[in-house]
């Protein structure tokens, strides 16, 4: 049998090994797992998704984004636990901070910012994109930190419980007609499947994440599926 030393002698390389694959994080596990039919039902009991009441229910949000971006490498530890993205959002009447609970136990989060004079996360990393989406008269917002707990890898419920939840409020906020969101590019087709979205642009990295390349999409709320409006509500004031 040829090593590796008989290869290189006649000029030629052993195959590489191939690389260790990447796991899939908690949201695209979940992502892939919902399916239409699912959408739209209650959730499971005892699951409530509501805005943020309390200081420690922010902290507890700041904790799952941390370890949620820290297990995809997106940031490094930070000595408190915390990550706070977009601190100039938070605490500001345009951001509504959104919690999945059980009990007294904070499953994931999701966060909606309607355009003001702090503009979106998405200024950020899109900026002539989202003015261009601005010239065409929409209202905008934007939907960010998208993040579960790590007991719920893969689990589909508290993510379609959340994305549920974000677009009822997007739809009850009546000078929003247009939501932006930025994802990793594995989960384009996802999204594009579950709410019709639209790719707008790719950026190779995101401002304040390490190893973070993210697309932009829209979704256009008369286009967005009435089905994630859902008859049974799972959005508590």
């Amino acid at each position: 049998m040829l090593q590796p030393d008989d290869l290189a002698t006649l000029g030629l390389h052993a195959p590489l090994a191939a690389p260790a694959p990447r796991r899939a994080s908690n949201i695209s596990q979940a992502l892939r797992a919902i399916r239409p039919h699912e959408v739209g039902k209650a959730p499971k009991a005892g699951l409530v998704v509501r805005p943020v009441r309390h200081r420690w229910e922010l902290e507890e949000v700041y904790r799952i984004t941390h370890d949620a971006y820290l297990e995809r490498g997106y940031c490094t530890p930070q000595p408190d636990g915390r990550l706070v993205h977009y601190p100039a959002l938070e605490g500001t009447p345009e951001t509504t901070v959104l919690v999945a609970m059980e009990g007294n136990t904070v499953m994931g989060t999701v966060s909606l910012t309607i355009d003001g004079a702090c503009g979106l996360n998405v200024d950020h990393d899109f900026p002539a994109e989202v003015r261009g989406v601005r010239t065409e008269g929409r209202a905008l917002g934007a939907v960010w930190r998208l993040a579960t707990c790590a007991t719920q890898r893969g689990e589909r419920r508290v993510v379609m419980a959340l994305i549920q939840a974000v677009v009822r409020l997007a739809f009850e906020t009546q000078e929003l007609s247009t939501f932006l969101i930025v994802v990793n590019p594995r989960h384009q087709s996802a999204y594009a499947r579950l709410l019709d979205m639209q790719s707008v642009a790719f950026s190779p990295g995101t401002e304040g994440l390490d190893n973070a390349p993210g697309v932009l999409m829209r979704c256009d709320l008369e286009r967005c599926p009435e089905r994630w409006l859902g008859a049974a509500p799972c959005l508590q004031p």
